[in-house]
């Protein structure tokens, strides 16, 4: 391929929270351990045990504080609780060995007719300059604490989202979207700085219940079919002429 994959979630985070700009919309990020993750979980409600190197929303647990100091570990569709003793046995029975985790702060995101959301920015250097390509919502799954297209998630326009969240206030959208393209393009430029070769990015932004903005993760190798689905293809139609534009000046 014309284009640099990374796939390390950590070195990516590292990477981008060397910016001052855009360190404090990144979540609290360390490589698993279960002392972290006990230590996390005291600051955090909900903390996510993610792989270094997964994708499309695979092999991801939920750990979130119970009132009665039990811990309720989600997976999938799944769910059980635990006491916070056993909480590292019950765990480590959904992980595989030999696979390196992160622990990963769990943000009290913004929902979209009850689904939780997050708003994926695609971002091509077909030149010299990083362009969006395309801005569409995720919407999960019923059920489901992650969005990823192959865990059910669907696209949805973002300002169709925007605009339901925000009670038809047509400034908080145009502030949103403004300060999600702001954010995606530090990110973008974080990344490539450090990582000679990286010509697509699609970055992962949520909303909290607040109203701030977060990076929930970047990927070098984002899919398309988020915006092949939509009946409007002028972004689809625009990320594969920019991938084109790739290709040929790698020639």
């Amino acid at each position: 391929m014309p284009f640099r994959r990374l796939q390390s979630k950590l070195l990516k985070d590292r990477a981008m929270r060397r910016s001052p700009l855009i360190r404090r919309h990144l979540p609290e990020t360390r490589p698993y351990h279960p002392y972290v993750l006990k230590r996390m979980l005291n600051q955090h409600s909900t903390v996510f045990v993610k792989p270094d190197k997964g994708s499309q929303g695979r092999g991801i647990v939920r750990l979130k504080r119970s009132k009665h100091r039990g811990i309720h570990i989600s997976w999938g569709l799944n769910k059980r609780k635990v006491k916070r003793k056993f909480m590292i046995r019950a765990l480590h029975q959904r992980l595989r060995p030999y696979q390196s985790y992160i622990v990963q702060q769990g943000l009290q995101l913004t929902k979209y007719h009850n689904r939780l959301i997050d708003i994926r920015v695609f971002l091509q250097r077909p030149g010299s300059k990083w362009l969006i390509s395309g801005k569409v919502v995720r919407v999960g799954a019923a059920g489901r604490f992650v969005t990823n297209y192959s865990q059910g998630g669907r696209p949805v326009h973002l300002h169709k989202v925007l605009d339901s969240i925000y009670h038809h206030d047509p400034q908080r959208v145009e502030a949103t979207i403004q300060k999600v393209d702001q954010i995606a393009y530090h990110a973008a430029a974080a990344l490539s700085s450090k990582f000679r070769g990286i010509r697509v990015l699609g970055i992962d932004i949520g909303l909290d219940r607040s109203g701030r903005v977060w990076i929930i993760e970047a990927n070098t190798r984002p899919g398309t079919q988020l915006f092949k689905k939509l009946k409007d293809q002028s972004m689809y139609q625009t990320i594969m002429t920019n991938y084109k534009n790739i290709a040929r000046r790698r020639r």
